[in-house]
């Protein structure tokens, strides 16, 4: 860690929780906002870069879900496509780590 400190913190489960059902919900805030950006026209699917954006994660994380087949994609050429859902399922699923 290049000598830096490090701080350590522990929160409790019921805080923890909660912290991620916000963060359930701003992800489908932000989900329902990119709809209405697209002219009320319902969007099922996010490009695999959404997907990461919204789950904070890089892309080997997301190709190994992928080729692990923990979560669902749908290849259409070369372009890669997440379904809404499973944002959500990423962070309730307790098997996606």
């Amino acid at each position: 860690m290049n000598g830096e400190a490090m701080t350590f913190i522990s929160i409790p489960a019921a805080e923890w929780t909660a912290f991620k059902l916000s963060i359930q919900e701003l992800v489908k805030t932000t989900i329902e906002l990119k709809q209405k950006a697209t002219g009320g026209v319902a969007v099922n699917h996010i490009t695999a870069k959404e997907f990461m954006a919204a789950v904070k994660i890089g892309r080997t994380k997301f190709d190994k879900l992928v080729n692990t087949s923990r979560i669902k994609v749908i290849k259409k050429k070369r372009k890669i496509y997440v379904p809404v859902s499973e944002v959500n399922r990423y962070f309730i699923d307790p098997n996606i780590k």
